[in-house]
Formats: C-alpha cells, structure tokens, sequence
C-alpha cells in the first residue's frame, strides 16, 4: 500500500525536480516482480543485510513471538530479506536536498503510522520554494 501512495505522488515530485526512491531489505528476485505488477514509476533498491538502515540507526530484531507468528505464515525472514536474525528496518521517509542533506525525517517504530504522501509533496513545495532565489525588479 506504501509504494502504490508513493507512486501516486511520483509525477508530482518529478515535477518539482525530486525523486522517490525505496529502499527495501527484500532481495531483488521479489521485488521486481512488485515493481511489474504496481507499474512503479521510481526506483525499488535492496538494502541487503540492512547495511544502509543500520548506519542510520533503524535496525530492529523481532521478538520471538514474533518470529513464531511470520513463521506461520511463511514469511521467514531468511528467505525474502537473506537475514536469518529477523531483524527489520523501521520504515522511515526521508526528504534530501539536491546537496545530500536530510531536510525531513519520519520514523516511527509503529509500522502501521507513515507519513502522507501529500505532507511530503508539500514538504518539496516549500524546499523548491526556499531554493529559488526571489526575483529582481
């Protein structure tokens, strides 16, 4: 449901001179077929072994009840993600300037609460704004 709200924002964040990408811990084999079946317009990347969530602090281990309950499901961790610790990513957006600096950021241990698509629309509205200098008379 994340990347079809996020592909609903996509032309409008071109638009404004932005790109979405995301970034998943699923290794490539799955998510290409995702990116087919929702016609994605950006860019799904792997973060294998969560590197890149480790460095920025979002690494979590599910607890073994947990774990039990992905089990039963069959979803092993191992699997989808090559990680055979269950350890998963907070889901985090964040807002870069053309410069590398994180402008926003919305993280939140609950996975269920995301950011709108929308607030990050007018999150670039008001960065393109304030990088555009005013015009002379």
């Amino acid at each position: 449901m994340e990347l079809e709200a996020l592909q609903e924002i996509d032309s409008e964040a071109r638009a404004l001179g932005a790109r979405i990408v995301a970034l998943t811990p699923e290794l490539e084999r799955y998510t290409r077929g995702l990116h087919r079946k929702l016609n994605l317009t950006f860019d799904i990347l792997t973060d294998l072994h969560l590197k890149t969530a480790d460095q920025f602090g979002l690494v979590f281990v599910l607890p073994d009840y947990l774990r039990d309950l992905y089990k039963s499901f069959g979803s092993t961790l191992d699997r989808f993600h090559d990680e055979s610790e269950y350890r998963l990513p907070m889901p985090a957006r964040y807002v870069v300037d053309k410069g590398g600096v994180i402008r926003t950021a919305d993280v939140n241990a609950d996975y269920t609460i995301r950011p709108e698509p929308s607030e990050t629309v007018r999150l670039l509205r008001t960065l393109t704004q304030n990088s555009n200098p005013p015009e002379q008379s």
